[in-house]
Formats: structure tokens, C-alpha cells, sequence
């Protein structure tokens, strides 16, 4: 009897449909099965590489061969043996494997890789977390805007503080710096005060101008977060953007001078046009998380 019609010819791109097709009843795993008994010639060897009994690896190979109707393998019991056919379709079949594998790392899609400081990061990771798949990493704004231009990071969440050059900015919350307390009507005390940057130089400058002295300060504590934990625990006074504030459930102090503005950017490098909708989606929800913290 002259040998069937070999349904599985030699693999191009236009096959795919007839692949498909003898495919139908088969799954991927079960040609990887059958690979690895037929480069190991030991199926109960292959059974315990892909965490399989030997009597559910044998299966795997009986749909293997049902799928092609026709023996590729001697079933002996020692030894795993491949026939003519067998050996004429196996690196067919490594070549199909390794072709699914790389469509499907082709669909999944990679982190995005966003920096910010821990203060932002407890206010919008929690929304961010459904949208994508998003790496998140804790940095100073310096950093993240370093990491940024170094390709190490994707987008940086960052105060409006720097002049950001080379990236693109885009606006996603705004608000006010004040002076915080967990008690209302608190009196006049020591405050504590992030590292010194734009905004604190500017309570100092206005709280001398109304005042006429030196604002008094307590500490310098280099984490808007722990500033933030220190005030819900205790009577301190310290400086926060009022997101953060609003999130501890803190009271501006009535003695402080007017608050100073802030943006907050989402930052990026231009170009990533893969990337954009994703980036596009992010932006929006940041937004909206912002706007909240508004109410």
C-alpha cells in the first residue's frame, strides 16, 4: 500500500490555514510532548520534564498521531522510537512550535516602565493597575527624569518644578502646598519640611513676607510620605501637596501664609508611537484621578 499523502508539507507562511486545520483537536502542548520524547527517545523521560504522568504524555502522542492519521512513533515499552513519517514531520512540527511561540510573545504586551516618587505612587497606582501591564518604580523626580532620558524608564510622573527639557509634558493634576495638621484649629508650632526645593523656598519667602520672621522649623524630613504618616499620627505640622493631605484626612492650619500652586506632569520621551495609546489611556486616567482628589 503506498504511503498517505504526507498533511503536514513543509511549513511557509501560506500553510498556516492547513496547519490550523490538522490542528483542530491538538493542542501545542501535546506536540511539545511529542518533541521531547522523540529528541530524548524516552517518553517517560519527557513525561516527567513536562510534569505529566507517562500515561498522559502516551495520550498526547495518540492525538499527535490521530491528528495526522497515521503511526509516528513505534509504542514500545522502553524506548521511543519515531517511523519514516515520524522522522520526516518532527522538525516540521519544531518549526510550527517555535512559530506559535514567538506570535504569541508577539501579543504580549511589554511593561511599561513608570517612575515617581512614593507619594504620587499611593495616589494612582491603584487605578493604573487595571489598565496595563506597568512596571512601577520609586525615584526622586531627578532620577525619573534621568532614567528617562536614559531609556531606563518609559514615563515619569514629576512635579513642575525643573525645566524638563527633551520630552514630552503633559499636564494630568494641579493643585495646592500648605501646611497640614490632623487637628483643626491647631496653634502656632514648628513645622516639618521636605528637602528644599521650589515650593518650600516659596513658603518661606511668603511666610517671612506676612510675618516678618523666619518660618519655624522643626525638621527636615527628605519623604512627602513619611511627612504625611508622621502628621496622621501625631499633632505635627508639616508641608504636603494637598492630594497627599486629603488622603491622610489632614486640615490646613489656619496660620499659614497663601498655598503655592503646582502641576503635575506625566513625562516622556517623543517618538514611542507603540507605545502612545497605552500612554494616552494612562494619561486620561491620571487625570481623572486627580480631578478627584479636587472634590
Amino acid at each position: 500500500m503506498s504511503e498517505s499523502k504526507d498533511p503536514f508539507p513543509a511549513f511557509e507562511e501560506h500553510t498556516l490555514q492547513k496547519i490550523e486545520h490538522s490542528l483542530k483537536n491538538l493542542r501545542i502542548a501535546d506536540l511539545e510532548i511529542f518533541i521531547s520524547a522523540s529528541r530524548m527517545q524516552n517518553l517517560g523521560k519527557a513525561a516527567l520534564m513536562h510534569h505529566l504522568s507517562q500515561s498522559a504524555a502516551s495520550a498526547a502522542i495518540q492525538r499527535v498521531e490521530a491528528a495526522f492519521r497515521t503511526e509516528l512513533c513505534t509504542h514500545e515499552r522502553r524506548q521511543f522510537r519515531l517511523t519514516r513519517k515520524g522522522k520526516s514531520l518532527l522538525p516540521q512540527f519544531e518549526e510550527v512550535v517555535e512559530k506559535i511561540r514567538g506570535l504569541i510573545t508577539c501579543k504580549e504586551e511589554p511593561s511599561i516602565r513608570l517612575v515617581t516618587t512614593h507619594a504620587i505612587a499611593a495616589v494612582v497606582v491603584p487605578s493604573l493597575l487595571p489598565l496595563s501591564n506597568i512596571a512601577f518604580t520609586h525615584m526622586r523626580p531627578d532620577q525619573a527624569y534621568s532614567a528617562l532620558l536614559q531609556t531606563e524608564a518609559d514615563m515619569a510622573l514629576v512635579l513642575d518644578n525643573f525645566p524638563w527639557k527633551g520630552v514630552v509634558a503633559a499636564e494630568v493634576g494641579k493643585g495646592h502646598f500648605q501646611l497640614y495638621c490632623r487637628k483643626q484649629n491647631i496653634p502656632l508650632q514648628p513645622v516639618l519640611l521636605p528637602e528644599e526645593q521650589m515650593e518650600v523656598l516659596f513658603l518661606q519667602q511668603m511666610w517671612l513676607q506676612v510675618h516678618g520672621y523666619a518660618l519655624p522649623i522643626k525638621s527636615r524630613i527628605p519623604s512627602w510620605s513619611l511627612i504625611a504618616q508622621i502628621c496622621q499620627e501625631t499633632d505635627e505640622v508639616g508641608f504636603l501637596p494637598d492630594f497627599l493631605a486629603k488622603k491622610c484626612h489632614l486640615h490646613p492650619v489656619f496660620w499659614q501664609p497663601s498655598p503655592s500652586p503646582y502641576r503635575i506632569l506625566a513625562i516622556y520621551r517623543g517618538g514611542e508611537s507603540q507605545l502612545q495609546k497605552r500612554f494616552d489611556l494612562i494619561l486620561e486616567t491620571l487625570c481623572q484621578v486627580f480631578a478627584a482628589q479636587l472634590l
